[in-house]
């Protein structure tokens, strides 16, 4: 008796990503294996399953059943973001952090699945993540990378949606010391110190606008940095002094202010345009279009940076740009020269840095005299006697 065979049907369209198999369903190959999804008679209920899986087949890991529940990758990362942003409206998070987060997120689900389970993310994935980004980014980047992603699980946790810790594993870690120090080394021979000399500072005061020549005095005075700089309130001005908790670390500074300083900001307000947003109106910069200097964009995600704009235009035009140098370094500046005055405590007070030891944890206040002596050592290197 001859064996009866049943013609196999055609794809239901060109673009139809499963082929006809002999047993009667669909299948695709898969990392060399043949994988089923459903019937001839259902293509499109075989194509729902084959996309369901697609990218647990196609990391090599086994697809959760269909009735399977929990909480997926996207929802995690949007509840997380969802909370950041609300950190930003209120002033407590800068806009580049949430950028940072987000760039972050969407690399994560990228590569993950935004449909993942969160409880199925096991180490071998996250070694395998540290791996992909590490051909991307040097070592500042990788270490950044791990914090965010441990910060975004850890929030999970935290917030009761996920109900155990998540087993990272031994190898995502952050970059190590060592790697550290090599990496700067290197950057150090190749494009020189992330900072600028006395001269170069003095070149650009000279050329700058008044909005951003009142922002180099800051940065050079008292360690702001851009996000410092976009919501600086008229109100943190206390005399001759500037009573400003750092946006990125919440810890509060007070920083004795130069003449020249004072000056160039009283300026600055003067010529100051009116801010669009009434929430705005008290800030001491706003830009010609009546906005901060320093704002997440109308898509949510993407931060409009003038003040790294515009410093970056000045430092062309003076012929000073070279890899690696923008308006934070000014920051690494007054760390550098401040720190000269003997001083490391009162340095760390104005760079509004967080300290986990005991001293820090005792110690109540500084003296203005100290806060003081360390400006003054920054102002005598930058204009002499």
């Amino acid at each position: 008796m001859a064996i009866k065979h049943v013609k196999k049907p055609q794809k239901p369209r060109k673009d139809f990503p499963l082929g006809a198999a002999n047993n009667g369903q669909w299948c695709k190959k898969v990392r060399g294996k043949i994988h089923y999804f459903g019937i001839w008679a259902n293509p499109d209920a075989a194509e729902a399953e084959y996309l369901r899986v697609k990218e647990y087949l196609q990391a090599g890991r086994r697809p959760p059943s269909p009735e399977a529940a929990g909480l997926q990758l996207k929802d995690l990362c949007n509840k997380f973001l969802n909370a950041k942003r609300s950190r930003v409206d209120s002033g407590e998070l800068s806009a580049r952090t949430f950028q940072g987060y987000h760039a972050a997120a969407a690399e994560l689900l990228s590569h993950f699945g935004a449909e993942r389970l969160v409880d199925d993310c096991r180490p071998e994935d996250f070694e395998s993540f540290r791996g992909k980004v590490a051909t991307t980014r040097g070592v500042h980047g990788i270490s950044k990378m791990v914090t965010v992603v441990r910060t975004i699980f850890g929030f999970g946790f935290n917030a009761g949606l996920i109900e155990k810790p998540i087993i990272f594993g031994p190898a995502f870690t952050r970059a190590t010391a060592k790697s550290v120090r090599i990496h700067r080394a290197k950057k150090q021979n190749e494009h020189g110190l992330r900072m600028l000399e006395a001269a170069e500072i003095r070149s650009l005061l000279k050329a700058a606008s008044p909005p951003l020549k009142a922002m180099i005095f800051l940065a050079t005075n008292g360690a702001l940095g851009n996000s410092d700089m976009a919501n600086l309130p008229q109100s943190a001005i206390k005399g001759d002094w500037l009573q400003y908790a750092r946006v990125k670390t919440g810890v509060d500074r007070r920083i004795p202010l130069w003449p020249e300083t004072l000056q160039s900001l009283s300026e600055a307000i003067e010529k100051r345009p009116r801010a669009k947003d009434k929430a705005d109106a008290g800030l001491c910069f706003i830009t010609s279009h009546g906005q901060k200097w320093v704002r997440i964009g109308p898509n949510g995600t993407s931060v409009h940076d003038l003040v790294s704009g515009a410093f970056a235009k000045l430092l062309k035009k003076l012929d000073l740009k070279r890899e690696g140098l923008g308006f934070y370094a000014l920051r690494h500046t007054f760390e550098t020269v401040a720190g000269g005055c003997g001083d490391q405590v009162a340095v760390s007070a104005i760079m509004g840095h967080t300290q986990n030891d005991m001293a820090s944890l005792y110690r109540e206040r500084i003296d203005d005299e100290r806060l003081q002596k360390a400006v003054n050592h920054v102002h005598v290197w930058l204009f002499g006697k």
